[in-house]
């Protein structure tokens, strides 16, 4: 409700102005978030990777950039967080104005350029987070770095946030980083996650991945993930539109070309977790990624235009179809995808 109220101030500022204001609005009152966010419900737990998330609808990277409101998010009652993009020096960004709203589409066009306050500002912020929802951390080079440099600056990154992360996720497919995606290439990453493996302490391990890659391509990097032993891939990170300007575009306008990413990938049949984030805006979307056999999804741009109130509306649907089940969305994933897709064929 508080939302509804501040959502026209919001929208008339600059986005990214309306975003630091949110944050600390968020740091500084962080029981806000459970007067707007849902209770844990045990019948939504599920198990994603070795994390176990009490909803499955996580908060995407890039909200949350430098773990500042993490009490807050996780009294909102997302499934899981993940911060960032984190990188080893603190990084500026790109210059301003470098976020754009295109309300009649509930869009966003980011062309951020990873800023972030850095590995040295950060951490102490995950070490001090005693909550209980899995935290992500979304790791990435700094721009000036060289390709061949990234795989030991990644490496440092990882070794340094093992023990107060849950999860990881290697981001080399933001649009906003000049080169960046060319090191979605096979040889780049079989280099760069054997070094990661090396020093791993049983932490999971994701690739997110590009929307705009050929179908051959997204093939590829899927079984490479499984031959890897990484736990999955998050697809997808934002879609390029040159027509609409620089950068990157979530939300609603990416619905389509994220849905076809991750049923290439789920098509494959891999032992690998697949997260969906992109478009992701009403429950029949988080439906349709479990009739292909896709299980947790994340939110970040429908966050922004519909407010807290999202999860309730996610919280409702599931209830109401588990309910019609008679069962809890962990005993829903051990059925066969044929069962599934019976089950939920009048919720579609």
């Amino acid at each position: 409700m508080l939302y509804h109220w501040l959502k026209p101030f919001l929208f008339s500022l600059d986005p990214e102005t309306a975003h630091n204001l949110i944050i600390e609005l968020a740091k500084l009152a962080p029981t806000l978030g459970s007067l707007s966010g849902i209770k844990p419900d045990p019948s939504l737990k599920i198990n994603v990777g070795s994390s176990r998330w009490n909803f499955p609808i996580g908060l995407a990277a890039g909200l949350d950039k430098n773990a500042q409101a993490l009490d807050f998010f996780t009294a909102q009652g997302f499934g899981a967080i993940e911060c960032g993009t984190i990188t080893l020096r603190p990084q500026d960004g790109n210059p301003r104005p470098r976020m754009f709203r295109y309300p009649s589409e509930e869009s966003l066009r980011n062309a951020m350029g990873f800023p972030n306050e850095g590995l040295a500002t950060i951490l102490p912020r995950l070490r001090s987070y005693r909550g209980s929802t899995p935290i992500g951390a979304n790791i990435g080079k700094n721009k000036e770095t060289e390709a061949r440099e990234s795989i030991e600056e990644l490496s440092i990154l990882f070794e340094s946030l093992i023990h107060d992360a849950d999860y990881f996720v290697i981001n080399v497919s933001s649009p906003n980083t000049p080169g960046l995606r060319a090191l979605q290439e096979k040889s780049y990453l079989t280099e760069l996650f054997t070094e990661l493996n090396s020093k791993n302490q049983g932490k999971d391990l994701y690739l997110k991945i590009a929307p705009d890659l050929e179908e051959a391509k997204i093939i590829e990097l899927a079984r490479l993930t499984s031959d890897l032993g990484l736990t999955g891939i998050i697809a997808t990170n934002t879609t390029i539109m040159p027509e609409r300007g620089s950068g990157g575009l979530s939300g609603r306008i990416l619905n389509e070309k994220s849905r076809t990413v991750q049923k290439l990938i789920l098509r494959e049949k891999l032992n690998i977790e697949l997260i969906s984030v992109g478009g992701i805006t009403q429950p029949q979307d988080l439906f349709h990624l479990w009739s292909h056999g896709g299980k947790a999804a994340q939110i970040y741009t429908a966050y922004v235009f519909q407010g807290p109130a999202i999860l309730k509306v996610f919280k409702k649907e599931l209830n109401r179809f588990l309910e019609k089940q008679e069962l809890t969305l962990n005993k829903f994933f051990e059925l066969s995808l044929d069962e599934r897709q019976y089950r939920l064929k009048d919720f579609l």
